[in-house]
């Protein structure tokens, strides 16, 4: 995760998981040493978000990381709209700040 996106979503998993929210990183691509190429998962769903967890309250939450200048592609956005539709939570993250607002705190 030598990418600016690769390290942000590395400080949000860590602090996500200090503070006992079950998450983990969504690949939907892996890589192919011998062929030198990514390829995508044809069971993957376009636009789904870098990070997913499952907040206190169980609801279903997509964090999609992004670098400052970074936007999302139109099936990022379409995935958004169906998951809040559905009563998912969904943010973009540029840093972890973001998600903040994601962790409410052990009583």
């Amino acid at each position: 995760m030598s990418t600016p996106e690769g390290k942000i979503q590395l400080a949000i998993l860590k602090y996500l998981r200090a503070n006992g929210i079950m998450c983990w990183r969504n690949q939907p691509m892996t890589y192919n040493a011998k062929l030198g190429i990514h390829i995508s998962n044809p069971y993957v769903m376009k636009g789904t978000p870098d990070i997913i967890c499952i907040l206190r309250d169980g609801v279903f939450c997509g964090i999609e990381v992004k670098s400052p200048r970074g936007r999302l592609s139109p099936d990022q956005i379409l995935f958004e709209k169906r998951a809040t539709l559905l009563g998912a939570r969904y943010i973009v993250a540029r840093s972890v700040e973001d998600v903040k607002q994601l962790v409410v705190p052990l009583r």
